[in-house]
């Protein structure tokens, strides 16, 4: 008798062979382009250097068990805490903005690495789900993704906001790394059912005198930074219409890299202003903030970069 089958262990089908010609097809042909580029544009894992990987099935299961258990991170950002220790804005992050999750992080972001957007969308469609099916608001650490309830459903009509990118940021990268983030999501058909993707905010135009980067600024700095530069675009956006008033519709804020909570802030207040009610916000890590009116760590000064 197959022990297996006494346990309740079944094999991975997806490690198991693909049972049409065409699909089989279509894998090798995938495999032999992947081993093509790698031949013509060699690459390296961005966390142990391996060659012809992104991501190396070792460092990819660092980052599965780094990201296992996603936590409640506003307590970190001064911003995001009342004067009287309250929190004014629930945060979940996948992971803390270090090892394998933050050179993936810091190399899909600001070295071009694009080709890790699907691993890492992965990491965000296990930190929405959990936020949102998982353990109450008031648990400060959640339970592993595995544990997730499935019972605590996701309402239909909650729409997930993504943090705009700056135009000078998108012009130095080429793209903007959220917006890639939720276009892996929805290609993989990972984005957690009840949510939409609504890109209502926009970023307000600044002289060129009055932009400053959020990498080189302390706390007190950066909250000044990005005071007042959000707004809602206009009635319609691509693929999605918003209502004249949105009359409590909730929402969830969607950013990379929590650092002092400010950018979150911000978008929180302008969306509030408009109309929707707030219920959480997702990150894929939470980064330690910079002390002072100076940037004191080089590591978590290149995380949160909207700005």
């Amino acid at each position: 008798m197959d022990t297996r089958a006494e346990t309740g262990q079944v094999a991975a089908r997806h490690r198991g062979r693909a049972g049409t010609v065409w699909l089989r097809a279509w894998l090798w042909c995938e495999a032999a382009w992947r081993d093509f580029l790698n031949l013509v544009l060699p690459a390296d894992c961005v966390v142990c250097g391996a060659d012809d990987h992104a991501l190396c099935p070792g460092c990819a299961v660092l980052l599965r068990q780094q990201t296992g258990a996603p936590f409640r991170a506003e307590q970190h950002a001064d911003a995001l805490m009342g004067v009287s220790g309250d929190p004014l804005l629930t945060v979940f992050a996948a992971g803390e903005y270090r090892d394998a999750l933050a050179q993936a992080i810091l190399a899909f972001k600001n070295h071009g690495r694009t080709e890790l957007g699907p691993p890492l969308a992965r990491v965000l469609a296990r930190t929405l789900t959990a936020a949102l099916t998982g353990p109450g608001p008031s648990d400060q650490h959640m339970c592993p993704a595995q544990d997730i309830n499935p019972a605590r459903l996701i309402p239909h009509g909650l729409l997930l906001v993504p943090v705009p990118s700056t135009g000078s940021g998108w012009r130095r990268r080429g793209y903007d790394p959220v917006a890639l983030l939720l276009r892996a999501l929805i290609r993989e058909g990972r984005l957690p059912e009840g949510l939409e993707v609504a890109p209502v905010l926009r970023i307000k135009t600044k002289l060129p005198w009055h932009r400053a980067h959020q990498k080189g600024l302390g706390r007190a700095a950066r909250r000044r930074n990005v005071r007042n530069t959000m707004a809602i675009k206009a009635k319609k956006v691509r693929n999605f219409r918003l209502t004249a008033k949105p009359s409590g519709q909730e929402i969830v804020l969607l950013d990379d890299v929590l650092t002092t909570g400010s950018t979150l802030r911000e978008a929180a207040k302008t969306l509030e202003l408009a109309g929707f009610n707030l219920r959480c916000a997702v990150v894929l890590a939470a980064a330690k903030a910079p002390s002072g009116d100076a940037e004191t760590s080089g590591r978590s000064g290149g995380a949160e970069n909207n700005f």
